[in-house]
């Protein structure tokens, strides 16, 4: 990397913490007010679904496939909308109330409950 490069990195690291892997991202999560993921090239980010399932107001790059869209919590703006409008989206969702009915509807043990359950259908018939 040249050194405009690393000169960019190190004005990032002033503002951004990188924790590299993780297993405990719900704890990250669950301090977050909003999830912002303005990305220009993206497929299905993961992380997008994820933090809907952990109910976080999720604003997204428009340039991902819409199937990340899990909940209404979640809205996709344009890049090409400009720093200001999604400032202006930020702002507004930083009083949003959770709800955990979505950390429940994607709770691992409910999922393989259900899971089970489905299972149990097929072995009875």
């Amino acid at each position: 990397m040249n050194n405009q490069g690393n000169d960019r990195l190190k004005g990032i690291r002033e503002h951004i913490l990188f924790l590299g892997n993780r297993n405990d991202v719900y704890r990250i999560y669950s301090a977050m007010d909003v999830f912002v993921l303005p990305s220009r090239y993206e497929g299905l980010p993961v992380v997008g679904v994820e933090a809907q399932a952990n109910g976080l107001p999720c604003l997204l790059s428009d340039k991902m496939t819409k199937e990340t869209k899990m909940t209404e919590n979640a809205e996709f703006l344009s890049i090409g909308d400009g720093i200001q409008k999604w400032t202006k989206k930020i702002k507004s969702s930083m009083s949003f109330k959770r709800n955990s009915v979505y950390i429940e509807k994607f709770d691992i043990s409910v999922q393989a409950d259900k899971l089970t359950e489905f299972y149990n259908t097929l072995s009875d018939g």
